[in-house]
């Protein structure tokens, strides 16, 4: 089960930074992305399904993936979610919970926009912070401050939940789980997801980077004819910034 991670979709406004190159999946390449997973019979569940179909509750539909987006950026309402509810999809946004309404990030009204569009928000803390490196109050604070936000914002139980970073230990997780989340993301990649480390659940990483064809690799879809597409090109990253190649996919882990 591939849970992509992405983070904006937007044309990186500065050439030569290197990160936002890495982080910014442009509006043409995401449509296209979005048009391959339709042409290749993709669809889209959410992270409670993914949960339901490991207890044995619930059915997959043919090749499934989840589409997750990290840090409640405003290109995610005005962008991401429109074109995936015309195209009958869904996906997650971990927002940051002190985050909203600042520049660049989804005001509380947005999200209950997203939501209303079908799709789900998850909670990424309350300042993004590292809770490995935190004591354990303020940790606990940060999680359960985030859900707590959230709840208020959309009026709905919040309970799939993103480690800032990726960084979590066992304490961590408890306290996820204490919190009451269901799950909880990491930015480890690989595509097997188990029910006993569902507060350790595996994303691919989807960048400024992939072309048409490493997206179509990563999702485990065949590369159709340009045609359904639009003109050639359609879908190929901006080169990256002077000083090497763009950031690919993380490697799976080794188990």
């Amino acid at each position: 089960m591939p849970i992509l991670l992405y983070h904006y979709v937007r044309t990186n406004p500065k050439p030569w930074d290197r990160a936002g190159f890495r982080l910014s999946v442009t509006p043409t390449a995401f449509a296209a992305q979005v048009a391959l997973l339709r042409a290749g019979g993709a669809h889209t569940v959410s992270l409670s399904q993914l949960l339901r179909a490991l207890e044995g509750q619930e059915s997959l539909p043919p090749h499934p993936v989840i589409l997750t987006f990290d840090d409640g950026y405003k290109d995610f309402a005005t962008t991401a979610a429109p074109l995936l509810a015309s195209q009958g999809m869904t996906a997650t946004d971990f927002v940051v919970g002190d985050f909203l309404g600042s520049p660049g990030y989804m005001s509380a009204a947005q999200v209950r926009q997203v939501r209303a569009l079908g799709m789900t928000i998850g909670a990424h803390t309350m300042d993004h912070v590292d809770l490995t490196r935190m004591p354990p109050a303020l940790a606990r604070a940060q999680i359960e401050g985030s859900r707590r936000v959230l709840q208020d914002v959309t009026g709905a139980a919040i309970d799939d939940f993103a480690y800032p970073f990726g960084r979590h230990n066992p304490a961590v997780d408890r306290m996820a789980a204490d919190a009451g989340f269901r799950d909880a993301v990491t930015t480890a990649g690989g595509e097997l997801q188990y029910l006993s480390e569902r507060f350790d659940l595996r994303r691919t990483s989807v960048t400024g980077g992939d072309t048409l064809a490493s997206f179509a690799a990563k999702v485990r879809l065949p590369l159709p004819s340009r045609r359904v597409f639009g003109p050639a090109g359609a879908g190929d990253p901006v080169a990256p910034p002077a000083g090497g190649p763009g950031l690919v996919g993380i490697p799976p882990r080794r188990r």
